[in-house]
C-alpha cells in the first residue's frame, strides 16, 4: 500500500474511539514505507506541531546530515512532503524535534560540547538558514540524546561521554527563543548501557527510563526539578530490551506507554503502560512485522490516536498508526451507527478454538492418565475474560464430569471411545460468563458453537434447555432471516447459539454446518490443516482461499482456522517424560529424550510459533489479491487466543477490505 493511499484508509481508522471511552488496549496498522529515499543509522523522531506532522532523522555515517521533512496537516488526506536539510550541519548522533510553546526546535549534538539547533519560521516550515548553537559545559552527551517540554524549559538527558553515567541539563528559552548556554549534570546513583528516554510527568517532575549498564533490564527513575533530587531506579516489570527503550504519554496525560526491542537477537517490539504512581500492566508483543533496532518515535494524533515512527534494521523509515480502545465493547464503537446494518458477513471478529480450554479441571477416556495440561490445553485465559478481551467466536465442546456440565478436549466424541479427554471451564461458568457479559456490553454479538456431541454422555437436549435457561433474553432467536440479510443492531446485546447439524426449540438454538454447501442457518466454511508443519499449514490456508475466488454463499462464514495440531507421538509422549511417579524414572528419561530429538512440542508451544505467521501472512495474501472482497474471511480462529487478534480484527475491519 502506498503512503497517500494509507492516509486515505486512516480517516476511518480514527473513528475507533471517541474520546470519552476508557481505552484498555491498542490496536496497530501494519507499517509502511515512507520518503522511501531517506536512510538512516539511527534513531528517528516525529511530532505533530500544531495540526501538522514533521519527521527528522540523520544520514548514515560518523557525521550524517540533518533532514527534517513536514508532512503535511491533520486533516489532510494525500501525502505532502516538504524535505529540507540543514546546510553544513552533521552529526553521529540523532536529531530530535521538540515543541515549546509556539515554537518547534530540531536539535542534534554537533560535538566539541555543542548542541546545534534552527527553529520554525512558519508552521509548516523550519528556517535552516539560521542554525543556533548551545554551549554545553561539564559531561558531555554520547549515543544520543533525549528532551521533553517542561514548564517553560526544556529538559535533555542523555548517555554520558564514560561507559555507563547519564547526565541531563535545563535549556532556557529567551523572548526571542534561542537557547542559553546550559550545564550537563551528572544523574547520581544511575547506570545505563545507551542513552535514556525521557517525559514530563507534571510541571515540575520528569520520568527518564533506560537499559542497564551490562545488562537489559529496563530502569525508570522520577526528577522534581525544583530541588534537583531523583528518586531510586525501579525495574520496569517484564521489561527486558535490547537497545534503550522509549517512553511516552498515551490516552492522557496520566498514562505513560513504554516501547522496547527485544534482547539480544530478537528484533520484535514490545509495550506496556502504566498509571502514573502505578505498577506497569501486562507486556505486549507486536506483531512479527514490527522490527526495530532503534528507540521509536510516537506523537499524538488526538486523545486516543497515535503515529509511530521508526528505522528498520536496512535504515529504511516506517510508520505505523495506532489507537486505544476497549476491548470489551470494541463492537459498539467500531460499528454503531455508522455500520449498525452491515451483517457478520461484512466484518472479521476473533475467535477461539476449544475455548474452554485454559483450565484442566478433570481427565477421562480409556488413558486418563495420558492426558495433562501440555496435550490438553488450547487456551491460557478463561472465557469470561477473553469476553473482556475482545474475543467474540467460541468454539465448544462439552461433556459430563463428576455429574456436571463441563468444555472437554477429546479424540472421540463419547469418552467410552475416546483414548483420554479433558475437561476444562464448568458450562455454568462459561455461560454466566456469557450472561453478565452482555447485561454490561449490550451492543456486543457473541457466537456460540457447539459440537462433538455424545448423547450417550450429554443428551443434546439437555444441553439446549441448559443454554437457554442460563442466557434467556439475550438468547438470539431466528425468525425466518438469512443470515446474509441480518443486520448488527438486530443482534447488539445477542449470544447466537448454533448447534452442528441440530436445531432446537423453535430457532433458539438453531443448525450451523461445516461444508462446501448446505441450508443450515450458518455454514462454516473452512480448512483444518490437521498438521503440525507451518508451511503445511500455509499451504493449506492459501490453498483454503484459493479455491473460494468466486465467491461464498449467503449462510457462509469463512473462517481461517489457524492451528498447528500436535501429531499422535506429540499427544502421547510430550510432557509425560515429566510424571516419573506415572511412568518410572528410566521410561520418564526415554520419553525426554525423544521428545528433544524429535522436537515434541506442547499445544501451547505450537501455538506461539504459528501465530507469529498468522498476521504477516494474511497481510500478504490480501495485498497479492489471495484473500478478496468475495472470500475474506469472517473469523480468525485461533489458539491462545487474547487482545492480540482482537487488535488485529480491528485493523482489519478498518481497511479498504472490510469497508463497503
Amino acid at each position: 500500500m502506498s503512503y497517500s493511499s494509507y492516509i486515505l484508509h486512516l480517516s476511518s481508522f480514527f473513528l475507533l474511539l471517541t474520546a470519552g471511552l476508557r481505552a484498555q488496549n491498542l490496536s496497530f496498522t501494519p507499517p509502511v514505507s515512507f520518503l522511501p529515499h531517506a536512510v538512516t543509522d539511527k534513531a528517528i523522531d516525529i511530532t505533530r506541531f500544531g495540526d501538522g506532522y514533521f519527521v527528522a532523522w540523520k544520514a548514515a555515517g560518523s557525521s550524517g546530515g540533518i533532514y527534517a521533512s513536514f508532512l503535511g496537516r491533520h486533516q489532510d488526506t494525500a501525502f505532502s512532503r516538504q524535505e529540507v536539510q540543514v546546510p553544513g550541519a552533521g552529526s553521529s548522533m540523532a536529531p530530535v524535534l521538540q515543541v515549546l510553546g509556539q515554537r518547534l526546535y530540531l536539535l542534534w549534538p554537533a560535538g566539541n560540547g555543542a548542541l546545534q539547533y534552527v527553529m520554525n519560521d512558519t508552521d509548516t516550515s523550519l528556517d535552516i538558514s539560521h542554525v543556533y548553537t548551545v554551549k554545553l559545559s561539564g559531561p558531555q552527551p554520547a549515543y544520543g540524546i533525549t528532551t521533553t517540554a517542561v514548564g517553560k524549559r526544556i529538559f535533555l538527558a542523555a548517555h554520558g561521554s564514560d561507559r555507563s553515567s547519564l547526565v541531563y541539563a535545563l535549556l532556557e528559552p529567551g523572548p526571542d527563543g534561542l537557547l542559553a548556554d546550559a550545564a550537563m549534570q551528572v544523574i547520581p546513583g544511575k547506570k545505563a548501557a545507551e542513552y535514556p528516554f525521557v517525559t514530563r510527568l507534571t510541571d515540575t517532575d520528569v520520568r527518564i527510563c533506560w537499559r542497564g549498564y551490562k545488562e537489559q533490564q529496563v530502569y525508570y527513575a522520577d526528577c522534581h526539578l525544583p530541588a534537583g533530587t531523583w528518586t531510586d531506579a525501579l525495574p520496569l516489570d517484564g521489561a527486558s530490551a535490547g537497545a534503550a527503550p522509549a517512553l511516552y504519554h498515551v490516552w492522557d496525560t496520566r498514562r505513560l506507554f513504554y516501547i522496547w526491542k527485544g534482547p539480544e537477537r530478537d528484533a520484535r517490539l514490545y509495550y506496556t503502560t502504566a498509571a502514573t504512581g502505578q505498577a506497569a500492566g501486562t507486556v505486549k508483543v507486536l506483531p512479527a512485522y514490527f522490527t526495530a533496532a532503534f528507540p521509536v518515535a510516537v506523537c499524538e494524533v488526538d486523545a486516543n490516536n497515535f503515529i509511530m515512527a521508526y528505522p528498520d534494521a536496512a535504515g529504511r523509515l516506517y510508520l505505523s498508526y495506532f489507537a486505544a480502545y476497549n476491548p470489551a465493547t470494541w463492537m459498539q464503537d467500531l460499528f454503531f451507527p455508522e455500520r449498525a446494518d452491515h451483517t457478520l458477513k461484512d466484518i472479521v471478529i476473533p475467535g477461539s478454538h476449544d475455548a474452554g480450554m485454559s483450565v484442566l479441571s478433570g481427565t477421562g477416556g480409556q488413558m486418563k492418565e495420558a492426558i495433562n495440561a501440555c496435550n490438553t490445553l488450547t487456551q491460557q485465559i478463561p472465557i469470561r475474560t477473553q469476553l473482556r478481551e475482545g474475543l467474540r467466536m467460541f468454539d465448544l465442546r462439552v461433556g459430563r464430569y463428576n455429574g456436571a456440565l463441563y468444555t472437554k478436549h477429546a479424540e472421540s466424541d463419547c469418552d467410552t471411545d475416546a483414548v483420554g479427554a479433558g475437561y476444562g471451564e464448568k458450562l455454568d461458568d462459561v455461560l454466566g460468563g456469557v450472561r453478565s457479559f452482555l447485561d454490561s456490553s449490550r451492543m456486543e454479538t457473541v457466537i456460540l458453537t457447539f459440537s462433538h456431541f455424545c448423547d450417550a454422555d450429554v443428551p443434546t437436549s439437555e444441553l439446549a434447555d441448559t443454554i437457554i435457561a442460563t442466557l434467556g433474553p439475550h438468547l438470539y432467536r431466528r425468525s425466518g432471516q438469512k443470515l446474509s440479510d441480518l443486520p448488527l443492531k438486530d443482534l447488539a446485546g445477542k449470544a447466537i447459539v448454533v448447534f452442528e447439524q441440530r436445531a432446537y426449540r423453535n430457532g433458539a438454538i438453531d443448525s450451523s454446518t461445516m461444508t462446501d454447501a448446505s441450508g443450515a442457518f450458518i455454514n462454516i466454511r473452512r480448512k483444518y490443516a490437521a498438521t503440525n508443519d507451518i508451511n503445511k499449514l500455509l499451504a493449506a490456508q492459501a490453498g483454503f482461499f484459493n479455491s473460494m475466488q468466486d465467491g461464498v454463499r449467503d449462510n457462509d462464514l469463512v473462517r481461517l482456522d489457524w492451528q498447528l495440531t500436535q501429531s499422535s507421538q506429540e499427544a502421547a509422549l510430550v510432557c509425560n517424560g515429566l510424571r516419573p511417579d506415572r511412568t518410572g524414572a528410566l521410561v520418564s528419561g526415554v520419553i525426554l529424550l525423544t521428545n528433544a530429538l524429535k522436537k515434541n512440542q506442547t499445544i501451547l508451544d505450537l501455538s506461539a510459533k504459528g501465530n507469529r505467521y498468522l498476521l504477516p501472512t494474511l497481510d500478504e495474501w490480501i495485498a497479492n489479491g489471495t484473500v478478496n472482497a468475495r472470500n475474506k474471511p469472517n473469523i480468525l480462529y485461533v489458539d491462545v487466543a487474547g487482545g492480540w487478534i482482537t487488535d488485529y480484527c480491528i485493523d482489519l475491519n478498518n481497511s479498504p477490505l472490510y469497508r463497503k
